[in-house]
């Protein structure tokens, strides 16, 4: 390959130049180049020409350094907030682990401990029944954790669904049940052969006496059919207005319909009652006019059922 190449002199008024380089080519494409076109290297345009190649290389190696320095800031900043992730999942599962176990031992001590434990069981409110065979009832709650008795569970226990409305428990604690019966109230007596049977305002039977003074309740006129009677309703809305006192002079309630109610007292005077319309004011006017005439055994009637205006005689 080195017999193909020629020698190529730079030529200098036709003769080779002493400091010229020697250049071998293989190509007949290459020229010789004039002296003219050349550039000295001691020349301006030359010192100018390097000048800016090295600033172009300067720039592309300082804009490789930026972005590297950026490539290991980003992974520098991504590695760090896949730390503090992981760092903060571990601290929210051990918060969780440590709020499951406080609630572990809460409902032990709560519903399971015998620290709150039933050892003494308060009956309250009873008239009907007896608080005593209601405590006997109830004994076998006692060991049991107060968090754990239900107010359906003491009804269940009670029984007399009949005499109560309801139930409601609270706890005293540690160790104390209070139980409050919330019992109907009777308002009235009615007749069943030689007993009397004490009867609430909606007609539920409660309990049975011997005698019409021992129920403490007037005696409603009718017998056992009375009770599903508009004229029973009528009656028993009108002795629930009566305030205590005057209730207890009561002995006997009758309609004959629902717009004539009488009431007859203890001393044999009765009160002409009318309608259940304005009740309450009829009973304030009563009271009044039992109080102003006083002892008077010749008034035998009061007549309330215009309570603005009324009568005796």
């Amino acid at each position: 390959m080195s017999e193909d190449r020629e020698q190529l002199s730079t030529l200098k008024d036709g003769q080779p130049s002493n400091d010229a380089p020697v250049v071998r080519i293989n190509s007949s494409k290459v020229k010789p180049v004039e002296d003219d076109s050349l550039v000295s290297a001691n020349s301006r345009r030359f010192a100018q020409w390097r000048s800016t190649r090295a600033a172009a290389k300067g720039s592309s190696t300082g804009q490789q350094s930026s972005s590297a320095v950026h490539t290991a800031a980003s992974s520098s900043s991504s590695s760090g907030v896949w730390s503090f992730s992981r760092e903060s999942v571990k601290r929210w599962i051990y918060t969780f682990l440590g709020l499951l176990v406080i609630a572990a031992i809460f409902v032990g001590v709560v519903f399971y401990s015998p620290l709150l434990a039933i050892k003494t069981i308060t009956v309250q409110g009873a008239s009907l029944l007896s608080s005593s065979s209601v405590e006997e009832k109830l004994r076998g709650l006692e060991g049991v954790p107060l968090t754990r008795v239900s107010d359906q569970e003491v009804s269940a226990l009670i029984g007399h669904q009949q005499i109560l409305r309801g139930v409601s428990i609270s706890a005293r604690a540690p160790h104390e049940l209070i139980v409050t019966l919330h019992e109907r109230i009777p308002v009235a007596a009615i007749r069943d052969g030689s007993e009397f049977v004490l009867v609430d305002s909606d007609g539920v039977m409660l309990s049975r006496v011997d005698s019409l003074e021992a129920s403490g309740v007037p005696l409603i006129a009718g017998g056992g059919a009375i009770v599903n009677t508009p004229q029973f309703k009528t009656v028993t809305r009108v002795l629930e207005s009566l305030p205590r006192d005057l209730l207890s002079m009561v002995t006997e309630a009758k309609a004959d319909s629902t717009s004539t109610i009488t009431l007859m007292m203890g001393d044999d005077r009765q009160v002409l009652w009318g309608t259940t319309a304005d009740s309450d004011l009829k009973a304030k006017v009563l009271i009044e006019l039992m109080k102003a005439l006083g002892e008077d055994q010749q008034i035998k009637v009061f007549d309330v059922s215009s309570p603005l205006v009324p009568t005796t005689r």
